[in-house]
């Protein structure tokens, strides 16, 4: 019996609807979105949202309200119970045009990934094998053919087996067969059992080519992506509608090529704007459910912020998560802190590549986003993962990036000109997670600019100042910070947070904020051979190769006259190293002292 490779196991990447539902948690009613979305007229309809919007919610939804008992196709009773007191009940021709009435091929990828292709085809096939195990029951009807039976039987069989072999290149192959005639097997056996057609349903089917590049299979993948979808959409007689999310539209890839009727719902479709995440009055209905009315205004300002089609929006996925973690015991719904719930590994290395890059404009850019700031970017549809690098340009990246939802379309009046749009980051949840992000880049946790730090500190101690020139000008380039971005406080915080990443019991470092003569400083000092460093330092705010001479020298005679401010009182210093700086958007100009 081919039952015995079936493990009856919860899928981790589902949202079931029926059991949010039934469960007695906070809901949202979004039935009534069912409506348009059958009616829309497209026989395949693509809908895009940023991660942690439900979407695969969503799709449960939909797939729960129009399959079929497949033992009983006319028994409406479980959606008549499932979907009672909701507002889809109320459109009752909706009801009898598709209640109950569809097969389902439902699949979701979003679990599908590894950092080998063979890893990613066994979670794929792990995926498959919940979708086949759930027709079994189609082995023993007369309506099928034995080669059904063996073929279903031999898929089950490939799927289920925990130790396929994938390192195999015919096994692998293989599985790669499977997966891609899959969804197109399926519907043409419902068609032989039942005469009704399929709706077919694809969630996130852009995390395993997200996934692929970041582990250098992508075109693997991109083949069984092409392969599956398709086998259900592209002239498949026997699938009624087909439905796709995901968060970005993938152009130029041929994924959509020869789709039927296609149509893509993204986040400038007012049609279906609040189909997925919550309105400003979703959440203080929540809120006010749950006892927390008063932590509306909190609420949007760490979960909100995002522009759907001109629709103010909030995260549900956070919005949910931080009213239950409130109501657990131990918490105080009055008092708990909102938390950054969002966590997505793919989503990070994009964000990681962002902050690496080698351009000062780039870099200059983000650090504007990061200070609550709007930018500029050319309004244009993404094109594929492979080319998100660390030269990629800034416009690309930052439309990936608005896709996934760790941007947001900003309103301006007047509108920027055409073919452009303005984004922001939406909300403190997402600045705590670019925060996080920054913090593995510029700390001790990335050897690289561990070993830049430990570079400038050795420059400085050795007196080599275009040394320390072009290191902190390296550095600058890439540099983003949380802190402060006004005026000499920007430059504080970088050196301060370099040089203290190589501090020691040996060696100690002293912010000094800014004087009263304009200037910050920053020192050093080594105590097994009793040296020192003071670094005296300025923006320079007129044009900078007028400018940053003079700058770099009063900065060296304020030190000449006020050395003894600077360092420690306490113990002796034989010896003392003195730079003047001139700071510059991402550009410094620096100048030693003579030895006196």
């Amino acid at each position: 019996m081919v039952d015995q490779f079936i493990p009856r196991i919860p899928n981790a990447c589902s949202a079931s609807f029926e059991e949010l539902v039934t469960s007695g948690r906070p809901f949202v009613d979004k039935t009534a979105f069912l409506k348009p979305l059958l009616y829309s007229g497209g026989e395949v309809t693509q809908l895009l949202r940023p991660r942690n919007f439900g979407r695969s919610l969503s799709m449960n939804m939909l797939a729960s309200f129009v399959e079929m008992n497949y033992q009983a196709p006319d028994d409406r009773s479980r959606q008549e119970n499932l979907f009672q007191g909701l507002d889809v009940l109320e459109d009752q021709e909706l009801c009898n045009d598709f209640m109950g009435r569809y097969p389902v091929v439902s699949i979701s990828l979003g679990c599908v990934g590894g950092s080998t292709f063979p890893e990613a085809m066994q979670s794929m096939l792990s995926q498959l094998r919940e979708l086949f195990a759930k027709f079994n029951f189609l082995q023993e009807s007369p309506k099928q053919s034995e080669n059904f039976r063996q073929s279903l039987r031999y898929k089950l069989q490939i799927c289920a087996e925990e130790n396929f072999a994938l390192l195999s290149e015919n096994n692998l192959r293989t599985a790669v067969d499977v997966a891609r005639d899959s969804l197109g097997f399926l519907s043409y056996t419902l068609f032989r059992e039942y005469g009704r057609r399929s709706m077919i349903i694809v969630d996130d089917y852009d995390v395993p080519l997200q996934q692929a590049t970041a582990h250098g299979y992508y075109d693997d993948m991109l083949r069984v992506v092409i392969g599956m979808m398709g086998s259900a959409m592209k002239g498949n007689n026997n699938q009624e509608n087909g439905f796709f999310t995901g968060c970005i539209n993938i152009a130029h890839q041929s994924i959509y090529t020869g789709f039927n009727n296609y149509s893509t719902s993204d986040i400038n479709d007012p049609q279906f704007a609040d189909f997925m995440g919550f309105t400003r009055e979703e959440t203080a209905k929540l809120l006010r459910e749950n006892g927390m009315e008063e932590r509306l205004p909190e609420v949007i300002e760490w979960y909100g912020g995002y522009n759907i089609a001109g629709s103010e929006l909030l995260c549900p996925a956070s919005v949910m998560r931080f009213i239950t973690d409130a109501q657990a015991p131990g918490s105080s719904p009055a008092t708990f802190p909102p938390h950054c719930y969002r966590n997505i590994p793919s989503e990070r290395e994009i964000i990681e590549t962002c902050m690496r890059r080698p351009k000062n404009n780039d870099s200059t850019r983000l650090q504007s986003l990061i200070d609550g700031k709007a930018e500029k970017i050319f309004d244009l549809p993404f094109t594929t993962y492979p080319l998100i690098t660390s030269k990629t340009p800034f416009g690309t990246s930052a439309s990936l990036l608005l896709g996934t939802g760790c941007f947001a379309l900003a309103q301006a009046d007047p509108p920027p000109e055409r073919g452009r749009i303005l984004i922001r980051i939406p909300n403190k949840e997402l600045l705590n997670y670019f925060s996080s992000v920054a913090d593995q880049i510029f700390s001790a946790h990335n050897p690289a600019w561990l070993e830049q730090a430990g570079r400038l500190r050795d420059a400085l101690f050795d007196g080599t100042a275009e040394e320390v020139q072009d290191v902190i000008n390296s550095m600058l380039t890439t540099y983003i910070t949380f802190s402060s971005t006004s005026h000499e406080s920007y430059y504080q915080c970088f050196l301060t947070e370099i040089l203290e990443l190589v501090s020691s019991e040996d060696i100690t470092v002293t912010s000094i904020p800014e004087s009263v003569y304009g200037y910050s400083a920053v020192t050093l000092r080594r105590n097994s051979d009793q040296k020192g460093v003071i670094i005296a330092y300025k923006e320079c705010e007129d044009d900078r190769f007028v400018t940053m001479d003079n700058v770099c020298d009063k900065a060296l005679e304020l030190i000449r006259t006020s050395a003894h401010s600077f360092l420690p009182k306490q113990g002796l210093i034989k010896e003392v190293v003195k730079y003047g700086i001139a700071f510059t958007g991402k550009y410094c100009q620096v100048k030693k002292a003579d030895p006196e």
